[in-house]
């Protein structure tokens, strides 16, 4: 920084100030004539006599009295419709917020509950185990993989390759919408945590083990981010993992 810039700077304050107080030295003298020529004839009227230069002084800080309640109430109205208009902004903002927070959580519900991702999840569910800490990821993958791709017709993708795929996207898409725009409160994740933890803890060593294997780092993160963080929600409120029984709904 060079010696110019600190003189630059004052002489803008400088510049400033100065109609400030050429304005305000205004308003002095205006409010002193003001004063000394009303002063007469209100002498006049009140105490019927001469002049009464004396009183000039009790006069002037009757008027100045004045002025300050005045300036006071000013004061005051201004900050009370500020304050209104600041309350105000925060319920629109609260009621925004809300309205936001219902179409998100509306357009997951609809997505999670539509039949075509609960036959995903199902099959998911019944035909995927869960990777156990000492069982070695390449078996489990390749077994797991095979499962996956079973069954496949000719320009039909397999039922368990579409399921995984249907309910990623699903999960991907939810994990997005948490990063980036929906902040997810406790009752969200009572309700969401169920059906996304167990189903997770079976597909992210798969999605893992893909992502090691086409040695990228951008598959399915957001599905990921999601699916952890339902894991652990459940599991620091201790709830155990539901078993998967047949003939129920």
């Amino acid at each position: 920084m060079n010696d110019e810039q600190p003189r630059s700077s004052s002489k803008n304050i400088i510049y400033k100030l100065l109609p400030i107080g050429i304005t305000s030295l205004i308003f002095v003298i205006l409010g002193f004539l003001v004063i000394v020529n009303l002063y007469p004839p209100f002498s006049n009227y009140t105490l019927g006599r001469e002049v009464e230069w004396n009183l000039l002084e009790g006069f002037a800080s009757v008027i100045s009295l004045a002025l300050l309640a005045g300036g006071l109430t000013f004061a005051v109205t201004e900050y009370t419709s500020k304050e209104d208009a600041r309350q105000a902004e925060k319920i629109a903002e609260q009621r925004e917020n809300a309205k936001l927070s219902y179409d998100i959580y509306k357009a997951i519900f609809d997505k999670l509950t539509d039949p075509e991702q609960e036959a995903a999840r199902r099959w998911i569910l019944t035909n995927i185990t869960i990777k156990q800490d000492d069982e070695d990821i390449a078996a489990w993958y390749k077994k797991t993989h095979a499962k996956i791709m079973r069954g496949g017709r000719r320009n039909m993708l397999p039922e368990g390759q579409k399921a995984v795929k249907l309910t990623l996207n699903c999960f991907d898409y939810i994990g997005f919408i948490a990063i980036h725009y929906w902040e997810i409160e406790a009752d969200s994740l009572d309700w969401i945590s169920a059906p996304i933890a167990k189903v997770w803890r079976r597909l992210g060593p798969y999605v893992e083990q893909v992502r090691a294997l086409r040695n990228t780092t951008d598959y399915y993160t957001s599905a990921e981010h999601v699916g952890k963080l339902c894991i652990k929600w459940r599991k620091d409120k201790g709830m155990l993992d539901e078993e998967i029984a047949k003939n129920t709904v």
